[in-house]
């Protein structure tokens, strides 16, 4: 058995119905406690996710005519620089027959030649197998958690900081999340110094796809962008002692952009920004807030020294 002997298809929605039969990662016994992945997967297959394009790359047996191996990838229509990938799957049957590489590769050349530059996918640190294999062709591990979720990027050097600096002085506007941000607001919280005050909101991407499962609603969500482009994520939830605020960027400009935006739209917000994060805080004090006071907190069991801001 070699991987000649298997056709490669590039399939977008909608997906032939032997492929939705087969596809196993919709199938409850293999998702197990991960229903809401299987959910999104679902909808992903049968129906069709607005504002992004779906693709599975998929192998099938040019003799049986039975699907074997598939990875997915996402790409949004606004930032087609960008691309999710994963739910990678080969049959036990065609393991080392070199089926799994030639999907992948089918994948990323069809990626690059549609324009994308960085390629984002999760995995698990115990999954040391599939690490390797991400590693030889080019990912490099981004951002872990102690639950063992890893966040791995391929990307040009640079380009994370390039894609999300504002160009010149063009005006940054700030509004609700968009279908298609998703994309880019994976990758801009996909990286090691994402705020820790983001993790109880659970938005840091390792943890899992803001795209498909964080709950929108459980808080009030703010993206700066310039044109159609992402550039920072502001986010508040209601605590006893009012809206607890945070935002996220690589550039200052962006972050005041959100902040303001958020503040303006949140009953009683405040922020309790880390206190060696003077980035940040500037962007608080162009959004218009004002340092209140200092206290210690303790977050992922470290001491943390925190200033808080409250509208001026």
């Amino acid at each position: 058995m070699r991987a000649d002997d298997f056709s490669y298809h590039i399939l977008e929605y909608p997906f032939p119905d032997d492929f939705v039969a087969w596809y196993p990662y919709t199938k409850s016994e293999r998702m197990g406690e991960h229903d809401r992945w299987r959910q999104w997967l679902v909808r992903v297959v049968e129906e069709g996710v607005p504002g992004v394009r779906d693709q599975m790359i998929a192998a099938r047996d040019v003799e049986s005519g039975d699907w074997v191996g598939v990875v997915w990838n996402s790409v949004a229509p606004t930032c087609p620089e960008i691309a999710h990938f994963g739910w990678f799957y080969v049959e036990d049957r065609c393991r080392g027959a070199g089926v799994g590489g030639r999907v992948i590769e089918t994948c990323l050349s069809n990626l690059s030649a549609d324009g994308a530059k960085a390629v984002m996918l999760p995995t698990q640190l115990e999954n040391e197998r599939a690490i390797g294999m991400y590693y030889r062709r080019g990912w490099h591990l981004s951002i872990t958690d102690p639950n063992g979720a890893v966040w791995m990027v391929r990307e040009p050097a640079d380009y994370y900081e390039y894609y999300f600096t504002p160009e010149g002085r063009e005006p940054i506007r700030a509004g609700e999340p968009e279908p298609a941000d998703f994309v880019a607001l994976d990758y801009l919280l996909s990286r090691p110094y994402a705020p820790v005050r983001l993790l109880p909101l659970e938005l840091v991407g390792n943890r899992r796809f803001v795209s498909f499962v964080h709950d929108w609603d459980s808080a009030t969500h703010v993206v700066a962008r310039q044109e159609d482009r992402p550039l920072a994520v502001g986010a508040a939830v209601e605590t006893e002692e009012g809206s607890l605020c945070d935002v996220f960027g690589v550039d200052r400009r962006a972050m005041a952009v959100a902040m303001r935006a958020l503040v303006e739209i949140v009953p009683r917000p405040y922020a309790d920004i880390a206190a060696h994060d003077t980035m940040r805080r500037g962007a608080l004090e162009d959004a218009g807030m004002r340092y209140l006071s200092a206290q210690v907190v303790e977050l992922a069991g470290a001491q943390i020294n925190m200033a808080r801001y409250i509208p001026v």
